[in-house]
């Protein structure tokens, strides 16, 4: 066998072994952060994304109202969270102002998050 063939069929026997190295996601709760009052449109859309998010996931979803300071309560304790994944965040722009609002530690968590669509 030449070398070249030698390769490529390393190359195809290494990726099937992809999954069997990958790990569950959703193996804990699942909590979505809402910097905001419960009842507000915020909250709606976080409570109505839940439901069949959490049915997609077979996980629990929890949606937490952390309300306060214009939403940088709530956007920092997402920042101190675990990056794990299994916080996540549901703001609209207020918290994105934030930083040139507040001038606070941590106020500047908008440009150290990553957005998921």
């Amino acid at each position: 066998m030449s070398l070249k063939n030698f390769a490529v069929v390393t190359a195809f026997l290494l990726m099937g072994t992809g999954p069997l190295y990958a790990q569950n996601y959703t193996t804990k709760v699942i909590t979505v952060i809402v910097p905001f009052a419960a009842g507000g449109p915020t909250d709606t859309v976080a409570r109505r994304v839940a439901v069949p998010m959490s049915k997609t996931l077979k996980q629990q979803v929890i949606v937490e109202n952390v309300g306060g300071a214009g939403g940088t309560i709530g956007a920092n304790r997402v920042a101190k969270a675990p990056a794990d994944g299994y916080t996540l965040f549901l703001h609209h722009i207020g918290p994105s102002t934030a930083p040139a609002l507040y001038r606070i530690r941590g106020a500047g968590v908008m440009q150290r998050s990553h957005s998921v669509v």
